[in-house]
């Protein structure tokens, strides 16, 4: 199975993650920035997979140890047939904010968003390779997801 190819523009969204990220540690909050290995769609579960490095994933888990992750924004773009989405979930009272982007193909939103809107929710899920645990952010609201607008 070949791995999608994140497109032109994903170095920019991956600089975005890390600006967002320090934007917040200014502030004294624990942020997180991800760096995805691969992103995959699962449509049938209404997820996106998020493979990130070992480290990075520890990191995330521990962030969200003592969080409840309560406030999603979705920041978008598109380019060449992919779109783009740096997810921000974060937790006001314990100051936390991990910062994911992923990418899709713009042919895999359409079954993604059906399955979002059948379920009411669309998972993004962290996980390092060995898949040992996994850290699951839920956008109660899909439509901020597939609605956002394409810059």
């Amino acid at each position: 199975m070949d791995a999608p190819d994140p497109g032109p523009r994903w170095d920019a969204v991956e600089e975005d993650a890390e600006s967002t990220a320090a934007a917040y540690r200014e502030r004294g909050w624990t942020a997180i920035a991800g760096h995805p290995g691969q992103v995959n769609p699962v449509a049938d579960a209404a997820r996106i997979d998020v493979l990130l490095p070992g480290s990075e994933f520890d990191a995330a888990l521990s962030a969200v140890d003592d969080a409840a992750i309560d406030g999603v924004d979705v920041y978008a773009g598109a380019a060449d047939g992919v779109a783009y989405r740096l997810v921000v979930a974060t937790d006001e009272a314990a100051q936390v904010a991990l910062c994911v982007p992923t990418y899709l193909e713009s042919d895999d939103l359409a079954s993604l968003r059906a399955a979002a809107e059948a379920t009411g929710a669309l998972t993004v899920r962290l996980r390092p390779l060995d898949d040992r645990d996994h850290v699951e952010i839920a956008i109660d609201e899909p439509a901020v997801f597939f609605d956002a607008p394409e810059a």
